[in-house]
């Protein structure tokens, strides 16, 4: 009869907080270069204004306050008629 074989051992804590770090690093650098120029139009590093996520997200954030301006205007108007 064959003995089972043991329990592999886990990766190693330190491979754990190499792999954590890495991964918080990876995640900085996208938010920096993808995520600030594509959502809010804020490019530090120049690569948004490149590739074209700046232009993007200033047109996003130029709609946006025409979207609320619009709102505004319209409970303005609903205010006035309800009167």
């Amino acid at each position: 009869m064959k003995t089972p074989s043991p329990i592999p051992e886990g990766p190693s804590l330190a491979s754990l907080r190499r792999a954590s770090v890495m991964a918080v690093v990876i995640a900085v650098v996208l938010v920096v270069t993808a995520v600030l120029p594509a959502e809010y139009g804020i490019d530090p590093t120049g690569i948004g204004r490149r590739i074209g996520l700046t232009q993007m997200g200033r047109l996003k954030q130029e709609l946006a306050k025409e979207a609320i301006e619009d709102a505004r205007a319209d409970s303005v108007a609903a205010a006035a008629a309800g009167k």
